[in-house]
């Protein structure tokens, strides 16, 4: 029974770890998990922090690559439009247009258009000789496909169009600069930070024989103390200190932590950036990106639900429990009561955390990984056009430094590239006493899961090999 469980029964004693608000911003961040128990902190040093150490060698290389192939490589519209609409930026496409969009698109705007906002980069502040613009994209249907009609540049107040020379070429990159800032610290950033409180009270607030903790435990490795690290040391590349290899951001610390409140807290007025909520169903993602994500989520939902359909009473006591804990530190997670009257809540909370923190958060970092750091720039050394009618030559050699170029490799490589350590494939899970029971479901996932990729791969939408996504969030 309930009452009769002792301290012993619970991973750490009941010890903790919990979450807190997160001390630096704590109305405008999600709530942090800082005080953590040692054998945590040994594991992530010998798995992840040692390859760290170990990456950080390769450094003179990168700045070598950076004096070889000086400055950036031209966009050609084709890329710039892929980038936007075929990659991890597809999350910044919205098919509604608020009050500031019509002001600055008119009757640009047709029924089938989609708006790409990158307004949050508005509050990074830079380093002397370096730039960032606020933009915004419309996007058309064409018989090619969706295509950027022109660009909006806040600096200007102007639209720039395809035919505008120059003047285009400079404004892409401006672009490009706006989303690798908004992918990296406003919206992939809640695919790691809400989701701490859900791992620290599940070690925390479950039993080990529960089975809710034996599916959810696999998927909390490593993740706590990377999550610590990049918020409080002060090694962290959010700290863009000049003695830094890997700090390739345009600007110091202060902006930058802006842009992680902008992402929980939301940019008031502006429909394409709502205060954070925990998402009960699959992220909704333009295009193929999306698909991607779709097709996977049904799996792992199917999963889920056949795993917790073998609940016990005693358990569902338990999980009850567990939902109200969480339910006080998310915005938008089911309360008890609600859970309690919807016992299918119960297995839609289960599914957005474990899709999010494998195969979501896998892929976005395979995916911006995989980028060329020299057309998806994060500092620019020249300013935004200032007129349509610009007719200066760009020179794409000259807009960023070759140390700008080694820092951003070298950031790639430890933080933005995915570098899995455990996969989901090779997942092990201790059902206890359950074991071949749920074992044969667990085959079944997996299974479940290549076929998708299969299937997937057939028809030209497969984003990552499935045995390189990780079982946790560990990069």
């Amino acid at each position: 029974m309930e009452s009769q469980r002792k301290p012993s029964d619970f991973l750490y004693q009941r010890r903790g770890p919990w979450p807190q608000p997160c001390p630096e911003h704590p109305f405008g961040e999600a709530p942090a998990v800082l005080h953590l128990p040692l054998r945590e902190t040994i594991d992530w040093w010998f798995h992840i922090g040692s390859r760290y150490l170990r990456t950080l060698l390769s450094a003179p290389l990168a700045y070598l690559r950076g004096i070889i192939q000086p400055g950036l490589q031209m966009v050609s519209d084709r890329d710039f439009n892929d980038y936007l609409t075929k990659s991890m930026m597809a999350k910044f496409i919205r098919p509604e247009f608020d009050d500031e969009d019509r002001r600055v698109f008119g009757d640009l705007i047709k029924s089938d258009s989609l708006v790409v906002d990158l307004q949050a980069v508005r509050v990074v502040k830079t380093f002397d000789g370096i730039w960032v613009c606020p933009s915004k994209v419309l996007l058309e249907k064409t018989a090619y496909g969706w295509q950027a009609q022109c660009i909006h540049l806040q600096s200007s107040k102007e639209l720039f169009y395809p035919n505008a020379g120059a003047s285009w070429e400079l404004a892409k990159y401006f672009v490009l600069q706006g989303a690798a800032l908004c992918a990296t610290l406003v919206v992939h950033p809640l695919l790691h930070f809400p989701l701490d409180a859900i791992n620290a009270i599940t070690k925390t607030a479950l039993p080990k024989d529960h089975l809710l903790f034996q599916l959810l435990l696999p998927h909390t490795r490593f993740t706590l103390y990377l999550e610590k690290a990049v918020l409080t040391f002060k090694s962290s590349l959010l700290h863009g200190k000049w003695w830094m290899p890997y700090a390739p951001y345009p600007g110091p610390y202060e902006g930058l932590r802006d842009l992680l409140v902008e992402g929980y807290a939301g940019i008031e007025q502006n429909v394409n950036y709502p205060a954070y909520q925990y998402q009960l169903e699959c992220p909704k993602i333009f295009g193929s990106y999306g698909e991607y994500h779709r097709r996977y989520y049904r799996v792992v939902q199917g999963f889920v639900d056949a795993v917790l359909a073998n609940l016990s009473k005693e358990e569902w006591v338990y999980a009850l429990h567990w939902v109200h804990y969480i339910h006080a530190w998310l915005p938008g997670f089911p309360s008890r009561e609600s859970v309690a009257s919807t016992p299918q809540l119960l297995n839609k909370i289960v599914t957005s955390y474990l899709f999010n923190v494998t195969i979501g958060h896998t892929i976005d970092h395979y995916n911006y990984g995989r980028m060329n750091i020299r057309q998806v720039p994060l500092r620019l050394r020249t300013p935004p056009p200032s007129s349509p009618s610009e007719s200066s030559r760009v020179d794409p050699s000259r807009l960023t430094r070759f140390w700008d170029n080694g820092k951003y490799e070298m950031a790639s490589k430890l933080f933005f590239s995915s570098s899995t350590k455990t996969s989901l494939l090779n997942t092990h899970y201790d059902f206890g006493d359950r074991q071949f029971e749920i074992q044969r479901l667990v085959d079944e996932f997996k299974l479940k899961l290549q076929q998708t990729e299969a299937d997937l791969t057939r028809e030209g939408i497969n984003y990552m090999p499935l045995c390189e996504v990780a079982a946790s969030i560990q990069f």
